[in-house]
């Protein structure tokens, strides 16, 4: 899962940060990187970055929101991943451009479902409530967001919530000089 969050110091920029989970079902950060902000030049550098890390991994996804510089990177330095998007992100802008709880658990409801007349018949039937919510669910191929059309080990993670929760640790640390940050996040791993 990657993100990333706003510096808030006298030097504006912006912090990436990828994680993941641990067998225990824990959070595990895998990298941290500063840029000025988040753009394809800034997200090919932090993934060229993650993959001397960790390598190419067979089955690799990897789970963002929308930003298409996050999209371009993953295209460009992991080109065999399978890039999915967070359903929230998804969620949150349906609910502020379209808000009707009945295409929202429809949404839901095509996320999840793991059988092809299930997802059509969802997919129907948000068309037949809201074709406007329907055609902007069809801006994005379901393979990035209905697990159902993702082939590679998504373990069942929908959000980027994990990524979040990183991001709520460092939320006061942000507005601290780069070094402080970096220290704060150092300290904060060796616990």
């Amino acid at each position: 899962m990657v993100d990333a969050i706003f510096l808030k110091s006298k030097y504006r920029g912006v912090l990436m940060i990828a994680v993941s989970k641990d067998g225990n079902n824990n959070i595990f950060p895998l990298a941290f990187g500063i840029a000025d902000s988040e753009n394809n030049e800034s997200y090919n550098s932090f993934f060229n970055q993650l993959r001397n890390a960790i390598r190419v991994r067979e089955q690799l996804s990897i789970l963002s929101d929308r930003h298409p510089a996050i999209a371009n990177a993953i295209t460009n330095i992991y080109p065999d991943c399978q890039h999915g998007i967070c359903i929230y992100h998804t969620e949150k802008n349906l609910r502020k451009r379209y808000f009707s709880n009945v295409v929202l658990s429809l949404f839901y409801n095509a996320t999840t479902a793991y059988k092809r007349t299930k997802f059509y018949t969802f997919m129907d039937d948000t068309e037949k409530v809201d074709k406007v919510a329907a055609e902007y669910l069809k801006e994005e191929e379901p393979k990035r967001w209905a697990c159902l059309f993702h082939t590679n080990r998504r373990y069942n993670m929908l959000t980027t919530n994990n990524v979040e929760s990183m991001n709520a640790i460092l939320r006061k640390a942000r507005q601290q000089s780069i070094l402080r940050l970096i220290d704060y996040i150092l300290n904060k791993l060796q616990r």
